[in-house]
């Protein structure tokens, strides 16, 4: 063998290696970026998963309240000096505590930079802050209208914001 089929030998052999090196790399360079995509979707998707959980507890909760407390207002208007039933008492409690839980919903909107969702989340749970602090104004009348009202609210902004994180959803 000469030299000069030694050295042709080397350099077939070494840019051969070197075209597979670079190849294994662009593909494990991209192996790696895809599976850190997958594992932002899945988290992501986790996360909405959470939130809607915890929204639509709250939800449950929120409307239990606003029947027990439209019941109250409604037999209150003819002896007003009715006191709250037990389960009234239970579902205010039961509401009191469910809002660390919207908390912690919002909490996770903003840690994933979803503003818009947190601020329509927070409308929503003051839109039953709203219902709480008409409830307990028992000098101020509340009349059918105002049932309606409260409950359409609640159940719009709600829907605002499954609307909105359906919309996240499909875009991640």
């Amino acid at each position: 063998m000469t030299w000069i089929e030694v050295v042709d030998s080397a350099v077939k052999i070494g840019l051969g290696a070197l075209i597979a090196g670079v190849i294994a790399f662009l593909l494990s360079s991209t192996q790696h970026r895809n599976e850190l995509k997958k594992a932002k979707v899945e988290r992501e998707f986790e996360m909405l998963k959470e939130v809607a959980e915890k929204v639509e507890n709250f939800n449950t909760i929120a409307l239990n309240y606003w029947a027990f407390a439209t019941d109250w207002r409604r037999r209150l208007v003819p002896d007003s000096f009715l006191p709250k039933s037990n389960g009234f008492l239970d579902s205010q409690n039961k509401l009191f505590d469910s809002f660390s839980e919207l908390t912690k919903a919002e909490s996770l909107l903003l840690l994933f930079g979803y503003g818009s969702a947190q601020i329509k989340l927070r409308e929503y749970g003051e839109t039953v802050i709203a219902l709480k602090k008409r409830v307990e104004s028992v000098d101020i009348p509340f009349d059918h209208n105002d049932i309606a009202n409260y409950r359409k609210s609640m159940i719009d902004k709600r829907s605002e914001l499954f609307s909105l994180l359906n919309e996240i959803y499909k875009t991640i």
